[in-house]
């Protein structure tokens, strides 16, 4: 999917004559272009922000930067690992590195991307409730990716975006767990959110290392999915 999309991207660029710096058409309207959803737009997007190759700013659009136009940068792999591969290579990701960047934003988040982490976490919250597993991993993801800009470190910026490039797609079971165990997980962000408040990076680590446990297990037993280095570790540092 992902391969065709970027055939068609790069189609349209040249028929537009955009050049790096230049800003791409709106979502929308690239959606409508390629006749695909706004979610698998966006995943490529950010696929190629992860790459470096875009650069998406807030409320201002996507602007191409000039990698975009090396050749070697161009194809997205076609042979892309399985689906369980990619999960599993996701949550090792997740486990090792979202407890080290929410450590680190703990010491530099400021007080407007707190507010806004804090407007993420309501909409994550209204999201628990509308019995839409992806809109609940899409606000999930939100939260963290302003919790990488709270580190005010671009290469940490860069591998969340490269995690979020990748479907959860274990995750449409979400609602198929119990109650206890979903607000579970909305409670290890509001734990995050006040660990970082406090400017506490040992307490935000700890919490974020929690919530990834969860994960792990609202995903399906950890023994299918982790690889058995981080497993191993998973059950050692388990309470």
């Amino acid at each position: 999917m992902q391969h065709t999309l970027l055939k068609k991207l790069k189609v349209l660029i040249n028929e537009l004559d955009l050049k790096p710096g230049d800003r791409l058409p709106a979502e929308r309207q690239l959606a409508q272009e390629f006749k695909v959803g706004r979610n698998s737009l966006r995943r490529l997007l950010h696929t190629l922000e992860g790459r470096g190759l875009i650069h998406i700013k807030k409320s201002s659009g996507t602007f191409l930067r000039p990698g975009f136009f090396t050749p070697e940068s161009l194809p997205l792999d076609d042979n892309s690992p399985p689906p369980e591969k990619r999960v599993a290579d996701q949550l090792e990701t997740a486990l090792l590195f979202f407890p080290l960047m929410v450590e680190l934003a703990a010491l530099r988040i400021n007080a407007a991307q707190l507010d806004e982490l804090q407007k993420r976490n309501v909409a994550l919250g209204q999201s628990l409730f509308s019995k839409d597993p992806h809109r609940v991993w899409t606000e999930s993801l939100s939260f963290f990716r302003l919790v990488a800009f709270g580190t005010n470190n671009s290469f940490m910026v860069t591998i969340m975006e490269q995690i979020c490039s990748v479907d959860m797609e274990p995750f449409k079971r979400f609602f198929e767990i119990n109650r206890k165990k979903q607000e579970q997980l909305f409670a290890d962000h509001v734990n995050i959110l006040h660990a970082l408040k406090a400017h506490n990076p040992e307490g935000a680590k700890q919490v974020t290392l929690e919530y990834v446990r969860h994960l792990c297990k609202v995903l399906g037993p950890q023994e299918k999915i982790l690889p058995d280095t981080i497993r191993d570790r998973f059950n050692k540092e388990a309470p």
